[in-house]
């Protein structure tokens, strides 16, 4: 997918692999410049020098989302660097490992307060960065990155499940509020990708073919079929688009694919 970019500024998080990395490639791809989020020096240091040896523009920043000085220092580095942020693609997120998981009567209070902290929180620690410079343009593009267990929640991961759902709600609220001021906030609900993580942990112990049962199209996706789905919601194709949950899952949640 090609779209027009060019003199956009881009903050990335997560950007480091998989969803993120994808999602950084491409955008610097279409003639963004990126900032790339993450933890992981090494590995966002890689995809600077990915975009950078292709002749795009990148910088790397570390900052934890769920920080909110960390964040509001990611927001003032990128327009440092690069004069303004015109897309902000909330992607960073944590879950618990298979082994962790359990009931809610069993579930880590640590663990849920990581997850929150990091994949609701840091979407508003995150937003509330960048708006100054976006209300300031008049215009910018705001995607969430949420899951299918917000929309139709999986047992065992209640924590995951309650702040991809609130994930899924605060798009609608940003979109609401947001509109007057040019900027389109939505969402994306990935359903199984094939990124480490999940290879590791849902797909392993002959898993797959369980899994791969309940979606209609066969098989999982991978991190550029989300990435093109954001770079869609971040050109002017969809200037008309706020507030809209886009499921991205190979038609997992459309309803029961077995046969019985």
């Amino acid at each position: 997918m090609q779209v027009d970019l060019k003199n956009r500024v881009a903050i990335i998080t997560g950007a480091t692999s998989g969803i993120g990395r994808a999602t950084a490639l491409l955008f610097a791809e279409n003639g963004a410049s990126v900032v790339v989020d993450g933890i992981d020096v090494e590995g966002g240091s890689l995809v600077v020098e990915e975009i950078r040896s292709a002749g795009g523009r990148a910088i790397f920043f570390k900052a934890d989302v769920g920080n909110a000085d960390e964040t509001r220092a990611l927001a003032e580095k990128a327009i440092e660097e690069f004069g303004r942020i015109d897309i902000l693609v909330n992607n960073a997120g944590v879950n618990i490992s298979i082994d962790q998981r359990g009931p809610i009567h069993e579930f880590p209070d640590a663990m849920w307060e990581k997850i929150m902290n990091i994949d609701l929180d840091g979407i508003y620690y995150c937003s509330k960065a960048v708006l100054q410079s976006m209300t300031k343009n008049g215009s910018g593009k705001i995607i969430n990155i949420s899951s299918i267990v917000g929309v139709v929640p999986l047992r065992n991961q209640c924590a995951f499940a309650a702040a991809k759902a609130g994930v899924i709600h605060l798009t609608k609220a940003m979109a609401i509020e947001l509109a007057s001021f040019g900027i389109n906030v939505n969402v994306i609900c990935p359903g199984s990708i094939m990124i480490p993580k999940v290879m590791d942990s849902m797909y392993a112990d002959g898993r797959y073919e369980g899994i791969i049962s309940h979606i209609p199209m066969k098989k999982p996706g991978t991190p550029l079929d989300i990435a093109n789905a954001a770079l869609y919601l971040a050109s002017d194709e969809a200037s008309y688009v706020t507030g809209a949950v886009h499921v991205v899952d190979g038609g997992w949640t459309c309803g029961f694919a077995r046969d019985w």
